[in-house]
């Protein structure tokens, strides 16, 4: 709770690479909107082009498009980001940066201390993973060590990657804190008309429904998935398996669903913005990832009640904890991903009783506002530590 009246309200910039539809995007988002607007003024700067344009301008009191962030590595285009960033610190008179996401960390972080304004940054998940060649992922860890001594503070989203990133002293103790991204229950407790969803998918009331939501593309690796959804389908056919998402390998996908003859049984949606409501007639969620942070769209179904099988990875088991909260299989064992598929299937008492738990537990650890009275705190922190005092304000 915040109690006091604040001198003058400090002038926050969030800043992420891009709009589409991800974890890292609704962690920053939700932030963005649920900032105590007494004490903050909340601008965003991220490059426009993304589905979630709305919500950004929406939720923020100013945002401001950069065209020229961009994912990929582009001197020009981050050349020409960097002094973007610079011009919007000085023309709002930017007290905090808050950076998410690799490129905006970097290039965000650059700014503010060209600036001397403090920087927060979130890390949603490492550019670096044990799949890439050796020689990059060197390359990634060195760049984020060096960009480390320009943050103040980092808030990482799952404790696993916290400890990863202590280990390879890209953060120390004093400046590192674990906070898992809040979601808004209100998006998710609501109202939803399942048979028109079911009508509106051509799914009939009696088919049993499995959900992946993530972009298709080479970390999720729904490919997995697919092969092993292929084998549910022997043992349990009146099944659906719905793809939530857009990315790079969708044709591929197509192709394999294709080959593997399940054409009927597997839907490729794109991206939706009613992802509560295909939770809601979903049976069970699942992923095939091979590198995740904690997995929004996962934690969003555990919060709904619903039983996920997910790969056994990084920050998965923080909240997965196998045949309690939902079902875990190792990295790439398509057989073993079927297998407790299929077991959830053919035997619904467990899949409530799994479901049950993983929404108890989560209930307890991913509220949307705690979320944002923590990180507020460690804003508070920053600027103390800074000699920053416009602000007055105490968290209990």
């Amino acid at each position: 709770m915040i109690s006091n009246i604040a001198e003058k309200k400090l002038n926050i910039l969030h800043l992420i690479t891009r709009l589409v539809v991800g974890g890292a995007q609704d962690n920053t988002l939700l932030t963005v909107k649920n900032h105590h607007r007494t004490f903050y003024h909340v601008c965003l700067a991220s490059n426009p082009d993304g589905v979630w344009l709305d919500r950004a301008k929406d939720y923020s009191d100013r945002f401001y498009p950069l065209s020229s962030l961009v994912n990929p590595i582009s001197p020009l285009k981050d050349w020409k980001a960097f002094w973007d960033i610079v011009s919007i610190l000085k023309k709002e008179k930017i007290d905090l940066v808050h950076t998410h996401s690799s490129k905006a960390g970097i290039l965000g972080r650059l700014a503010a201390n060209y600036c001397k304004i403090p920087v927060v940054h979130t890390i949603h998940g490492f550019p670096f993973h044990d799949f890439m060649p050796s020689w990059q992922r060197q390359f990634y860890i060195t760049l984020e060590k060096a960009i480390a001594q320009k943050t103040d503070f980092f808030i990482t989203v799952c404790e696993l990657n916290r400890k990863e990133a202590l280990e390879l002293e890209i953060v120390r103790e004093d400046n590192s804190q674990t906070i898992y991204s809040g979601i808004d229950f209100d998006k998710l407790d609501e109202t939803f008309d399942s048979q028109s969803l079911r009508q509106e998918l051509n799914i009939a009331s009696e088919t049993k429904i499995i959900t992946m939501v993530g972009r298709l593309d080479q970390q999720k690796a729904p490919y997995y998935l697919i092969t092993a959804f292929a084998k549910v389908v022997e043992k349990c056919p009146d099944t659906a398996l719905l793809l939530v998402g857009e990315g790079e390998l969708e044709e591929s996908l197509k192709n394999q669903v294709k080959q593997l003859n399940i054409e009927e049984k597997v839907k490729f949606l794109g991206s939706r913005n009613d992802v509560p409501a295909i939770l809601n007639i979903t049976d069970i969620f699942a992923l095939s990832s091979l590198w995740e942070g904690l997995g929004r769209a996962m934690t969003e179904a555990m919060l709904m009640g619903k039983p996920v099988v997910v790969p056994n990875i990084y920050g998965i088991p923080e909240t997965v904890h196998h045949n309690e909260t939902g079902l875990l299989f190792e990295a790439k064992d398509t057989d073993k991903l079927a297998d407790n598929l299929i077991f959830l299937l053919n035997n619904p008492q467990e899949c409530d009783r799994v479901g049950k738990n993983a929404k108890e537990l989560t209930r307890k650890l991913f509220d949307g506002k705690e979320m944002v009275k923590r990180i507020e705190a460690i804003y508070q922190k920053v600027l103390e530590t800074k000699g920053i005092s416009q602000i007055k304000q105490s968290f209990k």
